[in-house]
């Protein structure tokens, strides 16, 4: 007969573990209904195996018993808020005094929050909340439905209440109260704009909110609220902006926006990001962030852009772009270059030194006079980079020939290549462009010994890429305009099509002997590219020619260096081996 099998021994272990956890729980829920602890009931710490560690912080957050008093005297605060409401509808109160009384009623809501514990995050909030419903519907009433304050009253208070509230949370760093004030003060700035149709006092708001920010974020502090202040600031001032200098004009419905006014918010928005940004970058030496770049960019911009479109003065704005250029110059240059750290403050700063000098030059003169400047400044750089190793000048010398090449000499070029263009342009453009190309190239390549790397090389294949298109395109203008000087200019195109095609050919192949010759890779690199535009030329000018003797010499040609090209770039490989 089988015998019963033992009775298994009580779990002592786990019975007590259970009991510290009930424990826990009353002591929690006694705590929060506030219920005096009972003598000699010590609290059980708990053990790390039988509550979670995140278990603990989010009880306190979430039970019912937390939340609920907090819910009610949110409850009592607004209730308060609709008492100074009552008292002065009933005149008890005048409104001056009534509005006056709120505004102070949600202050203190504020400071109370501000005066919590960092660790109670749910009622700091809902304190913050409290405060932020009390004071948006007192200045919506008081502004549209009462007419007790103007709109610039308005924003000056809420201007007010949002740098309270930064300066306040400051100490325990009280991310929920700042983050709270600064939605409810743009957001309500943002409402009360689109409502007043009065575009300036709230584009102050949002450029004042700004400045606040960026102040603190100099100090490495409210990093989080950049964006938020930001977007509203960019996004006003352009609204400002439009609405002044569309064809239709400021609508009837809107409050009027002087220009003086707009041009103030505008130099505001570009003098607080640009303050920002060199404080922190120079002064306390951050890293330019992603935000800093773009919004430094959008600022330039929105300022430089409807600086223009309000003002007559573009010698001024074009002023200040090119002492900005310079000044960007001489901080990547002078301060940054040699600090291997701060590389990517370097590269932004030269690169805002770029644009902001091309942005100047073209606003100050006029498209030939700018694509001589640049021209200049080319070659400056590319002596300057070469002779100094600096790759980045290199580089900036490369983007300034090809702008200035893009304006005057590389479309004519195009039209004689790839067209069907008469020799009537003037040439003088083109024979010049060509000058100056090869005059950057022989800067590029004379101090490619010293730093050879891939970045140069590429910089030196652009400059000698529109060298050859500039050589090609003068070679083949002057070539149509000797067969029309000669034969008169009623002469055949058919001819002039296949010595254009002859020209892309001839110079795919000067350019494989001289890559392999001089060891200049670069050129050997553009003999293919060449030979394509070659092949592009036949295909769509030479076949349609009536002259089909033309033709044949066309694809004479075109086969014949097809054939010498490759045996070019084997001399060249068995040199370069």
């Amino acid at each position: 007969m089988p015998q019963p099998e033992p009775a298994a021994a009580p779990d002592w272990s786990g019975l007590q573990r259970e009991v510290r956890d009930l424990a826990l729980r009353i002591a929690q829920i006694e705590r929060q209904l506030e219920i005096p602890a009972v003598a000699g009931h010590a609290q059980l710490p708990p053990p790390e195996a039988s509550i979670p560690r995140s278990h603990d912080a989010s009880l306190d957050e979430i039970a019912p018993a937390s939340v609920l008093p907090l819910a009610g005297r949110a409850l009592l605060g607004l209730a308060g808020a609709y008492l100074l409401r009552a008292l002065t509808e009933s005149a008890v109160l005048s409104s001056g005094a009534g509005v006056a009384a709120g505004i102070l009623y949600a202050v203190l809501w504020l400071v109370w929050a501000a005066r919590t514990p960092a660790d109670r995050r749910l009622e700091t909030a809902i304190h913050s909340v409290t405060s932020v419903l009390v004071l948006c519907p007192l200045l919506w009433e008081a502004t549209l439905r009462f007419h007790v304050i103007s709109t610039w009253t308005a924003g000056a208070i809420l201007l007010s209440f949002t740098v309270f509230a930064l300066a306040i949370s400051w100490r325990k760093s009280l991310l929920v109260v700042a983050t709270v004030a600064m939605l409810a003060g743009l957001g309500t700035a943002a409402a009360m704009l689109l409502a007043t149709h009065d575009v300036l006092p709230f584009t102050f708001v949002f450029l004042g909110a700004a400045a606040a920010v960026e102040v603190s974020a100099c100090l490495d502090h409210w990093l989080s609220e950049r964006w938020l202040a930001a977007t509203a600031a960019d996004l006003s001032v352009l609204l400002a902006t439009w609405l002044v200098t569309n064809a239709r004009g400021l609508p009837q419905s809107y409050a009027p926006i002087p220009q003086n006014w707009l041009l103030v918010a505008q130099a505001a928005l570009l003098a607080i990001y640009l303050s920002s940004t060199i404080v922190r970058t120079l002064l306390r030496g951050f890293t330019f962030t992603g935000f800093e770049t773009a919004q430094c960019a959008l600022a330039f911009l929105i300022g430089v852009g409807g600086g223009l479109s309000l003002s007559k003065e573009a010698p001024a704005i074009a002023a200040l772009a090119l002492a900005c250029a310079a000044a960007c110059y001489l901080v990547a240059f002078g301060r940054l270059d040699h600090n291997r750290t701060r590389g990517r403050n370097f590269y932004t700063y030269s690169t805002f030194g770029l644009l902001l000098a091309l942005t100047g030059t073209r606003i100050l003169l006029s498209a030939t006079a700018a694509a001589v400047m640049w021209a200049v400044l080319a070659v400056a750089c590319l002596w300057a980079g070469g002779f100094l190793g600096r790759l980045t000048l290199q580089v900036h010398g490369g983007i300034y020939l090809a702008l200035a090449l893009a304006y005057s000499a590389l479309p004519s070029a195009g039209a004689f290549l790839l067209g069907a263009e008469v020799a009537a342009r003037n040439q003088s453009a083109l024979w010049a462009g060509a000058a100056l190309a090869a005059l950057c190239y022989l800067l590029a390549t004379r101090y490619a010994a010293s730093r050879d790397g891939r970045t140069v090389r590429l910089n030196r294949m652009a400059i000698a890429a529109m060298l050859a298109w500039l050589a090609a395109g003068a070679l083949a203008g002057a070539l149509v305009a000797g067969y029309h000087a000669a034969l008169g200019p009623a002469a055949s195109h058919a001819y002039c099509a296949t010595m254009r095609t002859g020209v892309l050919t001839a110079s795919s192949l000067l350019l494989a002997w001289v890559g392999a010759r001089r060891n200049n890779w670069e050129l050997g690199r553009l003999a293919y590219p060449m030979m394509a535009l070659g092949a592009y030329r036949l295909l769509a000018e030479d076949m349609h020619q009536e002259r089909k003797a033309a033709l044949f010499l066309s694809l004479l040609v075109y086969g014949a260096a097809l054939t010498a090209l490759p045996r070019l770039n084997r001399t060249a490989a068995a040199k370069t081996a």
